[in-house]
């Protein structure tokens, strides 16, 4: 319970932060990315599943931080899983390396949200889901940029243990 009080404190203050500064742009962006879910299965076993995750996602930000609505599709086997996230990012950096066309952006950020898992074993639920992501965001044109990231969640669904993600994104920035 510590651990979910404090996860949601920073990001608050993440909100608060990022909503100084309203030199924002807006985003509309498509993920990919390759998951793997530790899990139980129906009798309480436990189970690890990997395979490719789609989502979407939207969302706003400036040269500090980002601020992002979305959702993610992952399929293995006989389990589904549908998770509803809210991200916070802290660019850690504007760039490591700056040219006209071209800016890096390392992040370090926290996510909370919502996880249904289903088993066509017969379980089907839902639940409270929050971890951390780090990556890298690279702006190549003013209008698209590409997103590296490795994200981590833990979920408080008793057949889902956690899920970690390597993902890659391209935003369309408008």
């Amino acid at each position: 319970m510590l651990k979910k009080t404090l996860l949601t404190t920073l990001l608050l203050s993440g909100m608060v932060h990022a909503k100084d500064d309203f030199s924002s742009e807006r985003f509309l962006g498509i993920e990919a990315g390759y998951g793997t879910v530790k899990s139980k299965n129906v009798i309480g076993a436990p189970q690890e599943n990997s395979g490719v995750e789609f989502g979407l996602r939207i969302g706003a930000q400036n040269e500090e931080w980002r601020t992002t609505l979305s959702g993610h599709h992952f399929s293995k086997n006989s389990q589904e899983y549908f998770r509803t996230m809210l991200t916070f990012d802290h660019f850690v950096w504007a760039s490591l390396y700056k040219t006209d066309d071209i800016i890096f952006k390392p992040y370090l950020g926290g996510h909370i949200g919502w996880l249904t898992y289903e088993d066509k074993g017969g379980v089907d639920t839902d639940g409270f889901i929050y971890g951390g992501q780090a990556g890298v965001a690279w702006n190549v044109l003013r209008e698209v940029d590409f997103d590296f990231g490795y994200r981590y969640s833990f979920s408080d669904i008793n057949q889902v243990d956690d899920i970690g993600s390597f993902v890659f994104a391209v935003n369309y920035i408008y």
